[in-house]
């Protein structure tokens, strides 16, 4: 899998693991995973690009069908499951695919130490990944609410 990679740096490389987002661009074409969703963080990441080429920022996108895609993976339009953004869960409790996430998860921080991983995750999403901790040093994932959340994010892009 080729990841998105940041411009190398003197900083230490950072993961972002983004989630699929309700709001979605719903051209009919197949578009890269990070303009196909449209909700707070991917418009945070496209917004900074600069700041994530800069900063050596490596992106995977889990998608809703427990893929990981990167920001350049073209994917199809497809509506979203629920009502509201809060109603995102996993689409699948197949086991084998949780399995096979946590597989490809873990290959890729395997090969690359990061200092830092930023979860940007509902939290039926980030109850499917796999132990991070001993593959970097610090992780963010634990925050109360979308607006902390988005303002973590933007921080520490900036950090």
């Amino acid at each position: 899998m080729n990841l998105y990679r940041g411009e190398v740096g003197g900083d230490m490389a950072k993961l972002l693991i983004l989630g699929p987002s309700y709001r979605r661009n719903t051209a009919s074409e197949p578009l890269p995973a990070i303009e196909r969703y449209d909700g707070v963080f991917y418009r945070i990441v496209r917004s900074n690009m600069g700041k994530v080429k800069e900063k050596n920022i490596d992106i995977i996108i889990i998608t809703e069908d427990l893929n990981i895609a990167t920001p350049e993976t073209k994917l199809p339009y497809k509506p979203p499951v629920g009502d509201k953004w809060r109603t995102l869960p996993p689409v699948t409790k197949d086991t084998e695919k949780i399995r096979e996430l946590q597989k490809q998860i873990l290959e890729i921080v395997e090969n690359k130490k990061y200092d830092e991983i930023f979860i940007a995750l509902n939290r039926y999403y980030k109850a499917l990944l796999p132990n991070l901790s001993p593959y970097t040093r610090n992780i963010l994932a634990e925050f109360k609410g979308l607006g902390p959340k988005a303002r973590a994010l933007k921080q520490w892009l900036f950090k």
